[in-house]
């Protein structure tokens, strides 16, 4: 064998190592990123809640429900949405494929990111807020967001390993 061959050979290696490794990564790395954004947005602000209420003793028994009572999670839901539009536009697929998701993710997210506004601009003009209607809206739409995202999230990681091929 020529020593070029033998050194090329050498060098292959690792990159045939790297590559391997790297596909493990690509298969899970939409999981990450949802857990990333979910964290960033519930788990974070119940962390600093908590903070807060120890630091000025003060107890209070946080739930999701009463943190989020305002609609805030439709935010979480529309920070998700946008993130997922990013990798949809990144994607090979056809002009048509993309503005099509991208489309039914943005709907989703800016209904659920209108829950927090009518939220917030009822209980400042002082007209009828309900807390329990803006949760379960924001709930609900914040659920809506994280399945359209991870279906879609899987479908990109999915269909990139068949082009692939």
């Amino acid at each position: 064998m020529p020593p070029e061959k033998a050194a090329y050979d050498h060098l292959s290696m690792p990159a045939l190592h790297i590559y391997e490794l790297t596909t493990g990564w690509a298969a899970a790395k939409w999981l990450l990123w949802i857990l990333l954004y979910l964290s960033l947005g519930i788990l974070v602000p119940w962390v600093l809640a908590r903070a807060w209420a120890h630091q000025h003793q003060v107890t209070m028994q946080l739930r999701l429900k009463q943190l989020f009572q305002s609609g805030e999670l439709g935010l979480v839901g529309l920070m998700l949405a946008i993130s997922v539009i990013w990798d949809l536009q990144k994607s090979q697929y056809s002009s048509y494929t993309i503005a099509l998701g991208s489309v039914f993710l943005a709907l989703t997210g800016v209904m659920a990111g209108s829950v927090w506004i009518e939220a917030y601009c009822r209980r400042s003009s002082g007209i009828r807020f309900t807390p329990g209607r803006a949760w379960r809206d924001s709930r609900n739409l914040a659920f809506l967001v994280f399945s359209l995202a991870a279906v879609t999230e899987i479908l990109l990681d999915r269909f990139a390993k068949v082009i692939a091929l």
